[in-house]
């Protein structure tokens, strides 16, 4: 079976974020299972039209994406019309809805098509976000509710809508007036969760942040709590988005000189493991996120979750949810009488559980075959 991605971004270069790595994991597992696997996204600065990761062909198209020109905008659409139909597709999925979606919805009709809602926004997320980011969410609500009309369209086309957090059925039904009844609950995977036995936590207080360096993650909130608790290691992993370095570069210089705070940068496979198996506390101080990887793989390793978003209640269920930056106050109160380490125990067998990627691949696959039996179905009539 041929499937090709729809995704802003893939996990290479200076783009590493969510939709990028989830791409690049599923994928890459469909490859071994025999599918034919290809991806379309925005073109990254230095990158080729064509190239390859894991035995995914990447497909780029140029975009734009800092520009407010419509105009530019349209002939960058243009390009991924082009694009879309010389892909050979049964089935397109889409990474959250996007503009190309519904393009490749009007141009393939001869495909399925499906979107997994990975972080479907709302106007108070773009205030919030805005709060802490004001030029890179400078939309204003005409444009927003365009933009809503558009996506709608593209989700009330689609064969199939899966959502990878439980709260987003709802937040669906808002948005765009999707009928619950018609979206399915795909968790996203963990791509490696450690046997048991194997995670040795740090003997000293050690707590780490997991996420990119960009306004919207409040990474500050986590280099003062360095400043405050001199006595833990915190370990920062991440790097900035492109349009984001400089900003980056001005706060973590002023944090530099704390000796219990190390920023390591991106950081990925073994390299990434080896650091959160020895971490007690996962710290998330974003102003929004949907349901972030980085929470699933920080409970996978056993750490507790100290956080400022709370989706699906895990943030409760697993560690400290903060309403009121009161970061300081439940760094406290998960170090006191070692709660973290009941909280991470029980949040790794839920991962285990629920979001194991054999398992969510699994049950992909599943929805793919029932698309093309129904194509097929359809083809005899």
């Amino acid at each position: 079976m041929r499937v090709a991605f729809i995704t802003s971004e893939t996990f290479v270069g200076k783009r590493r974020g969510g939709f990028g790595w989830l791409v690049r994991t599923i994928g890459r597992e469909l490859v071994r299972r025999g599918f034919d696997v290809t991806v379309l996204a925005w073109r990254d600065p230095g990158y080729p039209e064509r190239y390859s990761v894991d035995g995914v062909e990447v497909v780029t198209y140029p975009y734009a994406f800092e520009t407010k020109s419509v105009l530019r905008h349209l002939r960058d659409y243009y390009g991924f019309a082009k694009v879309v139909r010389k892909v050979k597709a049964d089935a397109f999925i889409s990474i959250e809805a996007m503009v190309e979606t519904l393009i490749a919805e009007a141009l393939r009709r001869d495909a399925k098509h499906i979107i997994w809602a990975q972080d479907p926004v709302e106007w108070s997320d773009i205030e919030l976000a805005r709060s802490v980011n004001p030029c890179y969410y400078g939309i204003s609500k005409a444009r927003f509710n365009f933009n809503r009309f558009v996506l709608g369209l593209a989700y009330w086309n689609a064969d199939l809508v899966l959502a990878q957090a439980k709260f987003y059925i709802d937040k669906l039904r808002k948005l765009y007036k999707i009928n619950p009844n018609k979206v399915i609950y795909l968790p996203n995977p963990v791509d490696y969760v450690p046997p048991e036995n194997r995670i040795e936590k740090s003997d000293k207080p050690m707590v780490c942040y997991l996420a990119r360096m960009d306004p919207e993650k409040r990474y500050w909130i986590f280099f003062e709590l360095a400043r405050k608790f001199p006595d833990i290691q915190f370990v920062a992993l991440g790097a900035p988005s492109m349009f984001f370095e400089e900003m980056f570069k001005k706060i973590a210089e002023k944090y530099r000189i704390l000796p219990n705070l190390k920023l390591m940068g991106f950081l990925d496979g073994h390299e990434k493991w080896k650091i959160l198996d020895k971490c007690w506390i996962l710290i998330l101080p974003s102003i929004k996120e949907g349901l972030p990887i980085a929470m699933l793989e920080g409970l996978a390793h056993k750490c507790a979750l100290l956080s400022s978003v709370n989706p699906d209640g895990l943030t409760e269920r697993f560690g400290y949810w903060v309403r009121e930056n009161d970061f300081i106050e439940g760094l406290k109160w998960l170090l006191e009488n070692d709660k973290w380490k009941d909280f991470g125990d029980k949040g790794y067998k839920y991962v285990r559980e629920n979001h194991e990627l054999n398992k969510v691949v699994s049950i992909l696959i599943n929805h793919l075959e029932s698309l093309r039996q129904d194509n097929r179905a359809m083809a005899r009539k």
